[in-house]
């Protein structure tokens, strides 16, 4: 199935799994663009520790007597069901997200035609190990390293300027990370090399071949 005919929702959380989530952005990729956005700042239980403040510039007043993620099950459950999660550096997401919900419940896999539903937030779109993967020989693979390297800073501002709070439009801010994680994929998925691109190939391209292998095998043995 060709990547631009599938949802796909971009996530990204400030925050950690010690503190919670203090604000997530979701990105909602369809037919080669962003077409929504959303974004919120959420209570936690625990002090925000000075140091993750300083990077994303969330304290704890900013949150107070605002709702917990888990306020919005209905929402990611419902994200899931309709398309599948990206992520820049999924590991990240995906251990922040199963701390608050295990599991999202019976959801289309979406990678391969055919497949029975899943109980699992993946699998991934992960545009941290698909430039790995494409491109190997970038010296570094943090997202703002490629945005400029690939000199897609004007699109990333310009769908920011559309979707993110004034005050939350620059790196470490979950919506703008999440956006401009959804614009680098766009852009690698335009390179020549990739332009048919389909979904399966975006997970293998995500996945370690040992991770993939096993995958595809547990697939192909439920036929």
């Amino acid at each position: 199935m060709f990547w631009q005919n599938v949802p796909i929702h971009v996530l990204d959380f400030e925050g950690s799994v010690q503190t919670g989530i203090v604000e997530y952005g979701f990105a909602t990729l369809l037919g080669g663009k962003v077409i929504s956005a959303h974004t919120r700042l959420c209570g936690v239980s625990k002090p925000i520790p000075f140091e993750e403040s300083g990077v994303h510039g969330i304290f704890d007043e900013d949150v107070k007597g605002l709702p917990p993620v888990d306020a919005d099950w209905d929402l990611f459950s419902g994200l899931r069901r309709s398309g599948l999660f990206g992520s820049h550096h999924a590991p990240a997401e995906i251990g922040m997200i199963s701390e608050v919900w295990r599991v999202p419940g019976k959801v289309p896999d979406f990678s391969l035609k055919n497949c029975p539903p899943v109980n699992d937030w993946g699998p991934w779109v992960d545009t941290c190990r698909i430039a790995k993967t494409w491109f190997p020989r970038e010296r570094s693979h943090k997202l703002s390293d490629l945005i400029a390297r690939f000199d897609i800073r004007e699109r990333v501002v310009a769908t920011a300027d559309k979707f993110c709070p004034n005050t939350r439009r620059r790196y470490h801010c979950a919506l703008y990370d999440a956006i401009a994680a959804a614009e680098l994929l766009i852009n690698m998925c335009e390179h020549p090399s990739f332009q048919n691109t389909g979904i399966l190939d975006l997970i293998e391209a995500g996945m370690s071949a040992k991770k993939f292998r096993n995958r595809i095998q547990g697939e192909l043995d439920l036929f």
